[in-house]
Parts: structure tokens; C-alpha cells; sequence
């Protein structure tokens, strides 16, 4: 289940360029035991440690004091972490607790921490303008616990691309053909608060070249992540997560299990399996890599309902003016 840490220090600039939401910022196995690692995300420097209770923190990475990175060097104390360069101790919520050679902590002496979940092999953040707290949760995957399920393969990448490219595949009906040579007889997209629903029926083709139907249902809750359940060879549930490194790059993270129920399946089918249900994905990346953004594009009656998911998306970006 969801473990949660909730952000009292100071938050982000209220001039934030970004969507709003929940991202996911690492893998569980990614942060071992008292684990350090920096991050770069949404072109700001962070720190994620993991306690010795076992709960991830995510703070601003630079110490307050002489602006020491607190992931190269630093190192976790209890549920804290130690400033590699003078030993300033800050706390899972940011505040500075200790400095080892002064008799008073100057008042000011934090760092921005920020709300973090984790379930599901995934560390979640919450970011937004100043202020903002979480409105709606990333719900638990639960096949991940079910041993009918095969365990998670994880891959991830850097491409050069934004976030709006990315979400704009939920609602592009007439790229199955060219992209993914599969023909789409059902397409809806369903928009309910910050989730928006993709929901196909179509055909498409075994590793061998078969003719197999093929049905998803990808849902992104809120601007980041986003869960498919695909039937095809087998069942499969589908983990495509992607943060902002900057305004021009995004780290994407892919994840996939296989249903294979009691059946025992040889490694190499299900790693097949689950590379052809990456690469699927990723031929999508081959094009956003490449093409140019259009704020007024030219769309016909058979794109798919583009203007809306463009709408859902701008409901995420807090006014900031």
C-alpha cells in the first residue's frame, strides 16, 4: 500500500513551468537501504535518500548553508540526511536539525522537501507552484502482488521530447496503422477528472506474424503516469511513466508483467514477450524524437479527439501570472 510523506519546508517557485501532478521519480529497487541518489528533474537539482525506517525522502538538493550537493557525498542518519560538506543534518521534511560545530540553527536553514509515495516498485513526487498538495492518488498496481503475474521487467530512457507529445498518443486513433500496423475497430477516450482513458479493440499480429485480436485500456492518472492493461498474445499491465529533465528532455520509465496464471514460461518467451510490447512503445519515441510541435495543427474528422486531451492536459498548468 501507499506510503506517504507529507512536505511542511518550502515548496517550489510558484513560477512553474510544469504540469501539476504526481511523477515518478525512481524505481523502489533503484534505492536500496540508506541509499543516496541526486536527480535532475524539471531542470532542478534534487536529493532522494531512503531512511533506515525504509521511507524515501525527496528534498532540494542544495544545502542552505555554503550550497553543498547534498546527493554526492551525503549520507543518511536515522530517517535524515547529513551535508557531505559540514554536516548540517536536515530531517525528512526538510528543516536543518543539527549542525554539529554551531550552539543555534539558524531559522532559516532548510531545503524544500516535497510529498512522496511509493507502492507498486515505483517512488512517486508530487510537484506543483507553492503551495500545491496532492488532489488525487496513483492507485496501487495490485496485479504486482498476484503470483499469477510474472514480476515486473523495468526499462527506462532519456529521449529528446515534452510531455505533451507523450500524452497526445491517448487520443491519436489514426497513428495505429502507420506506427504500430494494427487496425483499430473500437477507440474511445474517456476523460474523468485528472484521468484520461484510451480504450481500443483492434487487430494486430503475433511475434511469428499471426492475426490476433488485441485490446487496451491505458489510463493516465494525472500528467505522468500512465497504466494499460493490454490483452493480446497474453495479459499483460503496462507501467509508461515519464518526468521532465528539462523544458527539451524527459526520463521515460517502462515497465511490463505477463499473466501466465499456473502455466511455468520459459524466460526467454516472456522477456519476447515484454520486448515486443516495449518496442511497440518505443516506435512511438522514434517520432517524437523528430518531429516538431504544432499549437494549431491540421487535423481531420479521423485523428481522434486531439483538442480534447489538449484541454484535460492545460487543466494541469496553474495560472502563474
Amino acid at each position: 500500500m501507499a506510503a506517504m510523506l507529507e512536505a511542511r519546508s518550502p515548496q517550489p517557485s510558484s513560477r512553474w513551468k510544469f504540469a501539476e501532478g504526481w511523477y515518478m521519480v525512481c524505481w523502489s529497487a533503484d534505492l536500496g537501504p540508506s541509499a543516496v541518489l541526486p536527480l535532475r528533474y524539471f531542470a532542478k537539482d534534487f536529493v532522494l535518500f531512503r531512511g533506515e525506517s525504509g521511507k524515501p525522502t525527496l528534498l532540494d538538493a542544495h544545502c542552505p548553508h555554503l550550497g553543498a550537493h547534498l546527493g554526492y557525498g551525503g549520507c543518511v542518519e536515522g530517517d535524515d540526511i547529513v551535508c557531505p560538506f559540514h554536516g548540517w543534518r536536515f530531517s525528512s521534511e526538510g528543516r536543518c536539525v543539527d549542525v554539529p560545530y554551531a550552539s543555534r540553527i539558524p531559522p532559516r536553514a532548510a531545503v524544500g522537501a516535497y510529498t512522496v509515495a511509493e507502492h507498486s516498485s515505483m517512488i512517486l513526487a508530487y510537484f506543483g507552484p507553492e503551495g500545491s498538495s496532492p488532489s488525487y492518488e496513483v492507485p496501487p498496481i495490485e496485479q504486482l502482488s498476484d503470483p499469477a503475474w510474472t514480476p515486473l521487467e523495468r526499462s527506462e530512457v532519456t529521449i529528446a521530447t515534452q510531455p505533451r507529445e507523450v500524452i497526445e498518443n491517448v487520443a491519436d486513433r489514426a497513428h495505429f496503422s502507420p506506427v504500430h500496423n494494427q487496425t483499430i475497430d473500437q477507440f474511445e477516450m474517456i476523460i474523468d477528472g485528472p484521468r484520461a482513458t484510451q480504450r481500443t479493440v483492434g487487430r494486430g499480429g503475433t511475434l511469428d506474424g499471426k492475426p490476433i485480436p488485441v485490446e487496451t485500456v491505458a489510463t493516465y492518472h494525472g500528467p505522468a503516469v500512465q497504466f494499460t492493461h493490454l490483452v493480446w498474445a497474453y495479459e499483460m499491465f503496462l507501467i509508461n511513466a515519464h518526468v521532465p529533465i528539462d523544458e527539451e528532455n524527459l526520463m521515460l520509465r517502462f515497465g511490463v508483467i505477463l499473466r501466465t496464471g499456473e502455466v511455468k514460461m520459459h524466460r526467454n518467451v516472456i522477456l519476447a514477450h515484454v520486448a515486443a510490447a516495449r518496442d511497440g512503445y518505443f516506435q512511438d519515441v522514434a517520432i517524437w524524437e523528430h518531429k516538431r510541435w504544432r499549437d494549431k495543427p491540421l487535423l481531420v474528422d479521423g485523428d481522434g479527439p486531439i483538442g480534447e486531451i489538449r484541454k484535460w492536459y492545460r487543466s494541469f498548468f496553474a495560472d502563474v501570472a
